[in-house]
């Protein structure tokens, strides 16, 4: 028997006893998804074998598209981690589609910091050389430069027009051509699914705004919410007073650099441990849509090992409505950055100046 037949008997076996203890019927079982996405969080460590082991075993799940709650720190230990994404979204002709909840270090001023909203826009990723925070293992001041497509694909057309993702904008331009935009949050659907992207904090009125879109009359199946902060007590208040109203069943978070699941008025809370800390355990997730549920896999390397052995799946969500195929959005044209006419050498280029 080929590894791979063993290996896939094997995750056969584990997902059968998990979906029968779901109460799924075994007419489930040795179906295909309709399409998966891949779920990162917090990706600081150093360490480079960690880092690539979760990435590659997401690239073998073959997701369509890739979710990441925040901290993001692609530049760490000689831009590893962005490589690494980058063989993750070329995974596919073209690129998949990214979108990022940011977290706490990907902000500043009050915005998505620039090379993240150049990424998103354009497809060139800066890397990020600023000091965020001052603490083990954080980076230290270097020479900006921007990675053009198709290194890293640009990440979703979604944000392509949205006012707080432009490249140029500062916090006082924003309020003062567009004040009733409030923070770099989005919405996007795709096959039966809405996202609600938050930003990176938890706020009265971000609730409100949360609120206002969940209880309004929607065509899609189930909502899953995107956000870094990780206060479940603090989150399910965006809920309160909606019971019954919307269809809200997923929320997925970061930040903490520990896993964690709690279940509260019929929303599970599932905070990731990410990728941050070698020593402490780092996960990855996949969300595997069916036409008539969905199912999140985790994917484990236990903390304090000498090696980072990928353990998983292992079924930790399944909820059930009706869904579809994957639609991929259209991309948007893009143009690279450059002084002037000259590139700065090969496959890095310097911002235009203004």
């Amino acid at each position: 028997m080929r590894r791979g037949s063993y290996y896939s008997l094997v995750i056969g076996i584990v997902l059968a006893g998990s979906l029968a203890g779901w109460g799924m019927s075994v007419e489930h079982m040795g179906t295909e998804p309709l399409w998966k996405a891949a779920v990162i969080s917090d990706t600081q460590t150093s360490q480079r074998e960690w880092m690539v082991a979760l990435f590659n075993q997401l690239r073998d799940a073959e997701p369509d598209m890739v979710l990441h709650t925040g901290d993001t720190h692609f530049d760490w230990s000689g831009a590893f981690a962005l490589r690494a994404l980058a063989c993750l979204l070329r995974s596919q002709p073209g690129g998949l589609e990214f979108h990022l909840a940011p977290g706490n270090h990907d902000m500043s001023g009050g915005l998505v910091k620039s090379h993240l909203r150049r990424a998103a826009t354009e497809g060139l990723f800066r890397s990020d050389r600023g000091i965020t925070f001052k603490g083990r293992e954080y980076a230290l001041k270097r020479v900006a430069a921007f990675v053009p497509n198709p290194i890293l694909p640009a990440w979703n057309a979604e944000v392509a027009d949205h006012p707080a993702w432009q490249i140029g904008m500062t916090t006082k331009v924003l309020k003062k051509k567009h004040p009733d935009v409030v923070g770099s949050r989005y919405v996007f659907k795709r096959g039966g699914i809405r996202f609600i992207v938050c930003d990176w904090n938890y706020s009265k009125e971000q609730g409100q705004w949360i609120r206002e879109i969940i209880t309004r009359p929607d065509d899609s199946s189930v909502t899953i919410v995107l956000h870094h902060y990780h206060s479940v007590s603090k989150l399910s208040r965006y809920f309160k007073g909606a019971e019954g109203k919307h269809n809200v069943k997923l929320v997925l978070m970061g930040h903490d650099h520990s896993y964690d699941y709690e279940v509260r008025d019929g929303i599970t809370y599932v905070r990731q441990a990410g990728i941050a800390h070698h020593e402490r355990d780092c996960d990855s997730l996949i969300l595997n849509v069916y036409e008539d549920y969905l199912r999140l896999d985790r994917y484990l390397i236990p903390g304090n090992v000498t090696y980072p052995a990928v353990l998983g799946p292992e079924p930790i969500w399944i909820c059930e409505g009706n869904f579809s195929e994957y639609e991929r959005p259209e991309r948007r044209g893009r143009r690279l950055a450059y002084i002037g006419d000259v590139a700065v050498e090969p496959e890095v280029f310097r911002e235009q100046p203004k």
